[in-house]
């Protein structure tokens, strides 16, 4: 049948990209400690990177989803792009053990009820789109999880994590 297709018989449906694609990239699994949100994770990882290994930057990107509607626009005229990983991590080139010196994580945690987080798909999108470009992008519920993978790609971690 002719269903679907297009001029010279090209079904226009096989371009279609995925409607749910699959995260190319680390996802960690859930780890049960359903006290810790993502919030308490993530401000764990960036109080210790602060404390402990100062001589890395850490920044966290704000989340327009959780403003009104008129900083959700202000946001995406400044160039806020949806589902930019939580956090930023760069440190220095001459201290750097490998080809690596800045990298995104996403912290995913619990909600109230107990539920564990999960990347949305814009969050799916985005870092497979970094990953695809070469860099290098992950997701996690454990903190220190976190510190060891910036550790294996050649961050200067310093001493062991507490």
């Amino acid at each position: 049948g002719a269903q679907g297709a297009g001029a010279g018989g090209m079904n226009f449906a096989d371009l279609e990209s995925p409607i749910t694609a699959k995260p190319a990239f680390p996802v960690q699994a859930p780890d049960g400690r359903k006290d810790l949100s993502e919030l308490d994770r993530q401000a764990w990882v960036v109080s210790y990177m602060r404390r402990a290994q100062p001589h890395i930057m850490v920044y966290a990107t704000p989340n327009a989803a959780k403003r009104g509607f008129a900083a959700q626009r202000q946001a995406k005229k400044e160039g806020l792009l949806a589902g930019v990983f939580d956090l930023t991590f760069a440190w220095d080139i001459k201290h750097s053990d490998g080809d690596v010196t800045v990298c995104w994580a996403e912290m995913k945690g619990y909600d109230s009820r107990g539920r564990a987080g999960s990347l949305s798909q814009a969050q799916i999108e985005w870092g497979n789109a970094m990953h695809e470009r070469g860099h290098k992008v992950a997701c996690f519920f454990s903190a220190k999880s976190v510190i060891e993978w910036l550790r294996e790609l050649g961050a200067p971690i310093r001493g062991a994590v507490q």
